[in-house]
């Protein structure tokens, strides 16, 4: 009789394949990933960000117009669930988050204000349609130079913090509406991603244009003195986004000098080191302004100008990230990436949107790129991809483009049905009353 105890463990890792029975060599088959593009929807100008609900239940997309747009996502399909007009939109609406518990939509702008509306889960609904804000400066002004470019929820869905322009994170109490930390210059430049911890309240992410991540523990935060409990030094150029894998190790970070780096929390930076690698970010930036590079069609051109602007970069003589990762481009906007999803593949990979249009997925181990958008028309986008989500359950991957439409990307060529926002009679646009109370 075998008494071999089983090994749980690995009973778990070999759940990410399914065995071919009728192959003796025990070929697997691996992941289902998402490789086959299509347009899903269009809009009138740019869309900015894009992301699934933590269910998959909901997808949510706003853009440059001033409208956010929420899908309900089914197993072969999506239908445009409410279309919402916002307020007080300058430039853009620059990121927006539904909260964990579906109560609220957050968004922000370069406005004094981060604005939040309710969440309407049906088409239905008679839930009152009012509007609130959150002030970002201490003088209550509708029209100051303020923005926050990244807003995020907590998990409990209490609290939202927001990073903004001038370099200050900011928490909120969604209870009673007033600000319950201010952490001033946080960073020393453009606060452009910001998140709480996945699991709790107090553990606090945020990278800047000044190219350093940082963490934050608020059970010793003095706000007088406020102080990092570590800081992640590597990147020759600003940071444009962040995203935590949750499990309290590690994080990634998005760049201007076109790399995406991995961090171990575990192994951070020295503190003397970090006002050298903000003087080589600063020198940096100086020499090329990101902003000023919207890419043609001629990708090979543009990848030749923008090897050229990095090899006259100063080097930098410390990098802590664990692993780098090449081949998309950031230019011209504040470009995210992410893990993939946890249930269906075990976040073993990155991906992220490109400057030149396309989808790039690595494998977070050997930093190899396992996948990338082929060039040419109905390919990929004609224009930059800002932001991109991964359906938590489905091989499906939703990219927002600068070219005025959504993208998906999915395993094999499978049409998804989709209600597009033309179609008449199927969504409504939503006035919500100007107010700044409570629900």
């Amino acid at each position: 009789m075998n008494t071999k105890p089983r090994n749980i463990i690995r009973e778990l890792e070999e759940r990410k394949y399914q065995t071919v029975a009728n192959y003796p060599s025990g070929k697997i088959v691996p992941h289902l990933l998402p490789t086959n593009f299509s347009i899903l929807d269009r809009y009138g100008q740019d869309v900015y960000c894009g992301e699934f609900s933590k269910d998959g239940r909901h997808f949510m997309c706003a853009c440059k117009s001033g409208e956010i747009s929420v899908y309900t996502v089914g197993h072969k399909s999506m239908d445009i669930l409410k279309t919402y007009a916002c307020r007080d939109i300058q430039w853009s609406i620059i990121d927006c988050k539904l909260s964990p518990d579906s109560r609220f939509i957050a968004y922000s702008s370069w406005s004094g204000n981060v604005h939040l509306l309710p969440f309407q889960s049906s088409p239905n609904s008679s839930k009152k349609n009012t509007e609130m804000y959150l002030s970002l400066s201490d003088h209550q002004s509708y029209y100051s130079a303020f923005c926050a470019f990244g807003v995020s929820f907590s998990a409990d869905s209490r609290e939202l913090i927001a990073g903004t322009n001038d370099g200050r994170a900011i928490i909120y109490d969604l209870q009673t509406g007033v600000k319950a930390v201010s952490i001033d210059n946080a960073h020393i430049a453009d606060l452009s991603a910001i998140t709480f911890s996945n699991q709790t309240n107090h553990i606090i992410y945020s990278a800047a244009d000044d190219g350093i991540l940082k963490i934050w523990d608020r059970r010793i935060l003095s706000e007088s003195h406020p102080e990092p409990i570590s800081v992640f030094v590597g990147h020759r150029h600003g940071i444009t986004w962040l995203d935590s894998k949750g499990d309290f190790r590690n994080i990634i970070t998005n760049s201007k000098d076109q790399t995406i780096k991995l961090w171990d929390t575990r192994r951070p930076s020295k503190l003397s080191d970090l006002k050298h690698a903000q003087k080589v970010v600063r020198t940096n930036s100086q020499l090329w302004d990101y902003r000023q590079v919207r890419p043609s069609l001629r990708i090979d051109q543009y990848h030749t100008y923008v090897d050229k602007k990095r090899s006259q970069f100063d080097p930098i003589d410390v990098d802590d990230s664990v692993q780098t990762y090449t081949g998309h481009t950031v230019s011209y906007t504040l470009i995210r990436a992410r893990f993939s999803p946890a249930f269906s593949t075990l976040q073993k990979y990155i991906y992220s949107g490109s400057s030149t249009g396309q989808l790039f997925i690595w494998d977070i181990l050997s930093g190899d790129v396992v996948h990338k958008s082929k060039q040419g028309p109905g390919e990929c986008h004609n224009s930059i991809v800002r932001d991109v989500s991964w359906h938590p359950y489905e091989p499906m991957i939703m990219t927002s483009s600068l070219d005025h439409t959504l993208g998906c990307t999915q395993y094999r060529d499978v049409k998804l049905d989709c209600d597009r926002r033309d179609s008449p009679g199927r969504y409504e646009d939503e006035y919500m009353d100007e107010g700044n109370y409570w629900l």
